[in-house]
């Protein structure tokens, strides 16, 4: 079985046949999209900050809420803040281009799928890692157990994104293939599956039924963003866009009136529903129409002298640069944060408990106001400002946290199947023969041995690891380590899949050099 997976020319409106190719001309990095893609992720940390609160109980206890949620104004916001499907739609834009760009350059399916976990992983384990050991000390320290449990929901609920995100990229290359094979077929295909799943939820009631539109819905956005990429070069159709978008919304909105879907575009998305393709098919057609525009802005746009328009460049690419670095990592680090300064206010708000100053105000309700109350949103932006700077210093300390480069887990990995193996045959040498169990056995070791084998545990894995902090926590600590266990494993299997190619060798007829290898890697964050 090959691991480059190419397009063929069955498809009725295939991309042009040179696409891999041509893709690996362009540059490879779009200021708007990457742009975009880092606002999506403050625009969540924001949300998570805004509703992330506590309150001071009768007996003095420090007892976590969720702010907002539920009222109409927050409802109706809902419809502008829900951003995880252009999220997902512009990483199905980057995954295409990525993939395409590795094929070009004579990179495999394995090395796709190494990059992309090394960089999705790592700053995951390090997270739950750390994390793990923070609330461990946290509890020998005598935080409440109700406490740290909160804490530990907290902190592994914005891991659910990263989750279907590893699982999507390890699809990219076969997902690729379906699009350029039969693209309108493919996207047929998943959004009859996201109707009949809705329609099942609807007609008995069996919500939880709707999880199954996790295997749906976002691999459809994520198609869809291999659509964009193909367009991204052609003139934009004003007209399409703009009715794509109104019948978008309309049919949302209608569909929100029958009572089909919810109103709130947060309940929509656990578990996931068909709302979620309509609103990001509008926010598709809203990036179509603005991404020339963005675009001229992040290259200083057009207005001023030349000079000025320079620094202007300069300061969106710093802006961009430090998003594409640095965004993943506030993104994870950003709940601790707030969980930490949650329990610094919490602990205030104890120690000056029956204070007041003034005409009586107490202190403890200035340390922890009652939600939405006055004080409460006059504090909201000092709170954000201050969540955002720690959440940004955290994630680039965390990110000089040293961790074992992609040769040195190679080698252990090897070292542990050679030990593994001279166990094995030490034990079948004492045996007087071979039986035909050991036989099945052996065979089972050989096809683990390949690349393809190795690649789809890895990925498993890497789901698993991040599935057990999300669904479980990471407290006690007993769970931080199976968890990062996971997750480091999944690397030490994938640094294995790199091929190994003799000095001075190349593939017959191959002209890809070593820097054009290089350069296509780098290029897949």
């Amino acid at each position: 079985m090959s691991l480059t997976l190419a397009g063929s020319s069955e498809a009725t409106e295939p991309p042009e046949a040179s696409a891999p190719e041509a893709a690996a001309s362009r540059p490879h990095r779009d200021g708007a999209i990457d742009l975009i893609r880092f606002g999506c992720l403050v625009v969540v940390v924001i949300l998570h900050s805004l509703m992330a609160s506590a309150v001071l109980g009768t007996d003095g206890d420090v007892v976590p809420t969720v702010a907002l949620s539920g009222t109409v104004g927050f409802t109706i916001a809902s419809w502008f803040y829900q951003i995880m499907p252009l999220f997902f739609f512009i990483g199905g834009y980057a995954a295409i281009s990525g993939w395409r760009r590795t094929q070009a350059t004579g990179g495999t399916w394995a090395d796709y799928i190494r990059a992309r976990l090394r960089r999705l992983v790592i700053p995951v384990a390090v997270l739950i890692g750390v994390a793990g050991i923070g609330l461990s000390i946290a509890s020998e320290l005598g935080v409440p157990t109700g406490l740290l449990a909160e804490a530990s929901t907290r902190i592994g609920q914005p891991l659910w994104f990263l989750a279907v995100y590893v699982g999507l990229t390890s699809l990219v290359p076969l997902a690729v293939d379906f699009h350029e094979r039969a693209p309108r077929r493919s996207i047929a295909v998943l959004a009859g599956a996201v109707i009949a799943v809705d329609t099942v939820v609807a007609l008995t009631g069996l919500t939880g039924l709707g999880y199954l539109n996790f295997l749906f819905v976002w691999p459809l956005i994520q198609q869809l963003g291999f659509f964009y990429a193909d367009a991204i070069h052609k003139p934009v159709r004003v007209g399409l866009a703009w009715t794509t978008m109104v019948l978008a919304l309309a049919s949302l909105g209608v569909l929100v009136g029958l009572g089909v879907y919810s109103p709130d575009m947060l309940v929509n998305l656990n578990p996931p529903t068909g709302a979620l393709v309509l609103l990001g098919v509008a926010q598709m057609s809203i990036l179509r129409l603005s991404h020339a525009r963005l675009n001229e802005i992040v290259a200083g746009g057009r207005t001023g002298r030349e000079r000025a328009r320079e620094y202007r460049a300069r300061i969106w690419q710093r802006i961009i640069s430090w998003g594409n670095t640095y965004g993943i990592q506030v993104y994870l680090w950003h709940m601790p944060i707030v969980i930490t300064l949650i329990g610094i206010l919490g602990f205030g708000a104890n120690l000056v408990a029956g204070a007041s100053f003034g005409d009586g105000v107490p202190l403890a309700g200035i340390l922890l106001p009652e939600i939405e109350s006055a004080w409460w949103w006059l504090t909201r932006l000092s709170w954000l400002l201050t969540v955002m700077v720690l959440a940004g210093a955290l994630a680039m300390a965390m990110s000089k946290i040293p961790f074992p480069g992609e040769a040195r887990l190679s080698r252990f990995g090897q070292w542990v199947a050679r030990v593994a193996g001279e166990i094995i045959g030490h034990r079948d040498s004492h045996a007087a023969g071979e039986t035909r169990t050991r036989a099945r056995a052996r065979q089972l070791r050989e096809r683990l041995s390949s690349p393809v084998s190795r690649a789809v545990i890895a990925v498993a894995l890497a789901m698993g690891g991040i599935a057990i902090a999300l669904l479980i926590g990471i407290a006690p600590l007993i769970w931080t380590l199976v968890s990062v266990a996971a997750l480091v494993t999944s690397l030490v299997l994938a640094a294995t899949m790199k091929a190994q190619t003799p000095v001075g060798s190349s593939p017959a007829g191959s002209e890809v050099t070593v820097a054009d290898r290089a350069r296509a890697l780098v290029s897949l964050g």
